[in-house]
C-alpha cells in the first residue's frame, strides 16, 4: 500500500515529499515532534500529544502555523484514509526553510508534516522475554521536556545499547536514573511505584502520564522522585514506558539480572489498566 504524507496542508505519495536542503531542521535540528500510536486505525490519546506539542513550541519559541483544532482533524482525515489498524503517525514540526543563520529568521514559513506508517500490534501483557538495560552516560541538553528533533545523543546512546547486544540505553549522571534513550523508567521498590519526576532529564510521557493516573485510581503509592542507580537495579520490578511499546518489563540491567527475572505484578497490573484506558478511549 502507498504511504501518504500530509506535508505543509498537502497529501501526497510520502515517496514524493520533498523539504528544502537549508530547512532548520535539517541544518539545525531545529524543530520538534510526535509520535502517536494507531489503536484500531485511530490515534490514541492525540490531545494529550497535540497539548504537548504546543508545550515544546513554546520551549523553543516556535509557533504552530495552523490552529490545533485543525490539526488534529487534517490528522484524524489522514487516519481515515489510510486505513491502518495498527500503526504509528510521526508528526514533525521545524522553523522552516530559510538562509542559513544562527539566528531564527523574521520571515521564514515552518514546515509540518506528518505521516502513518504501519507497525506490529502490541504483544500480550506480561509476554516475552524482559527488556535488558545498558547504563549510558547523560550527554544530553537540559530541555529534555522539550520533544525535541535534535536526538543525536539519544541515537548515540541507543546505538551503543545494541552495539552490547541489548534492547534499550538507560541515561545515568552522577549516580541518578532518569529516563531511557525512548521510553520513560519505572521501578517498584517495597511496593511503591517510582519514577523521576518532568524536567531538565526527563520527557512528559503521555503513557508514562496515563500510568500514574491509572495507579492513583488503582489505589497504588506513586512517588515521582530522583532514583539512584543502586536502588534502581534492586527494584521489586523494573519496567519501561513508551508510546510504540506500552509496557515492557525488564529482566536485565548492565548483564545482571533484576527484578526478580520476571514481569511483576504489579507491572501486569498497570499494564491492563493501561489497555483498559485504551478500549476505553
Amino acid at each position: 500500500m502507498q504511504e501518504l504524507i500530509w506535508i505543509n496542508g498537502e497529501v501526497m505519495p510520502l515517496a514524493d515529499a520533498r523539504i528544502g536542503v537549508e530547512d532548520r531542521g535539517y541544518q539545525f535540528g531545529d524543530g520538534v515532534y510526535e509520535s502517536l500510536r494507531l489503536y484500531n486505525g485511530r490515534p490514541f490519546a492525540i490531545d494529550r500529544h497535540l497539548d504537548r506539542l504546543e508545550l515544546s513550541c513554546g520551549g523553543i519559541d516556535l509557533e504552530l502555523p495552523i490552529d490545533v483544532d485543525d490539526l488534529k482533524d487534517e490528522m484524524l482525515r489522514l487516519a481515515e484514509r489510510v486505513r491502518i489498524p495498527d500503526g504509528f503517525l510521526y508528526l514533525q514540526l521545524t522553523r522552516g526553510n530559510s538562509p542559513r543563520n544562527h539566528l531564527f529568521p523574521q520571515a521564514s514559513k515552518p514546515t509540518l508534516l506528518f505521516y502513518i506508517r504501519e507497525i506490529p500490534p502490541v504483544g500480550p501483557i506480561g509476554g516475552g522475554a524482559g527488556q535488558s538495560l545498558l547504563s549510558v552516560p547523560d550527554e544530553r541538553w537540559n530541555r529534555c521536556w522539550v520533544k525535541s528533533i535534535s536526538l543525536l545523543a539519544n541515537v548515540l546512546a541507543r546505538n551503543a545499547a545494541a552495539a552490547a547486544g541489548v534492547d534499550e540505553a538507560a541515561f545515568v549522571q552522577d549516580g541518578w536514573i532518569s529516563e531511557c534513550s525512548s521510553s520513560n523508567l519505572f521501578v517498584v521498590i517495597d511496593h511503591m511505584l517510582v519514577t523521576a519526576p518532568v524536567g531538565p532529564r526527563v520527557l512528559p510521557g503521555i503513557t508514562r502520564a496515563i500510568l500514574l493516573e491509572a495507579a492513583k485510581a488503582m489505589g497504588i503509592a506513586a512517588e515521582e522522585r530522583p532514583i539512584m542507580y543502586a536502588e534502581a537495579i534492586a527494584a521489586d520490578e523494573i519496567f519501561i514506558a513508551s508510546t510504540i511499546r506500552e509496557l515492557a518489563w525488564v529482566g536485565k540491567w548492565d548483564g545482571n539480572a533484576v527484578g526478580g527475572g520476571r514481569c511483576g505484578p504489579m507491572t501486569i497490573d498497570l499494564h491492563k489498566a493501561f489497555r483498559e484506558y485504551v478500549a476505553a478511549n
